[in-house]
């Protein structure tokens, strides 16, 4: 998938916010991640919290991997996965 493409992909289940818009808002307010991340989504729910941390965390830094954000995506989307991961990073 391009960079592109990945920057088309929505970003949570409960917004219509994609990854490109995501980015805009948290570069552009100084709010902490937890009222930046209800621009993007206008939940407060934790259903997207690993892609939209990555994601909060890498635009703080300037150095934004989407192949990352991506695979964070589809850790999300497939919840084994995102068991197995986190078991992985414990």
């Amino acid at each position: 998938m391009t960079d592109e493409e990945i920057l088309q992909l929505k970003i949570c289940e409960c917004g219509e916010k994609n990854i490109a818009e995501a980015i805009e808002i948290f570069q552009n307010t100084y709010l902490p991640y937890k009222k930046a991340k209800k621009l993007v989504t206008g939940c407060s729910k934790s259903c997207c919290r690993g892609p939209l941390m990555k994601l909060f965390d890498m635009t703080f830094t300037g150095d934004i991997d989407l192949q990352e954000i991506k695979r964070q995506i589809d850790l999300r989307n497939d919840r084994l996965g995102q068991m197995i991961d986190n078991l992985k990073s414990s």
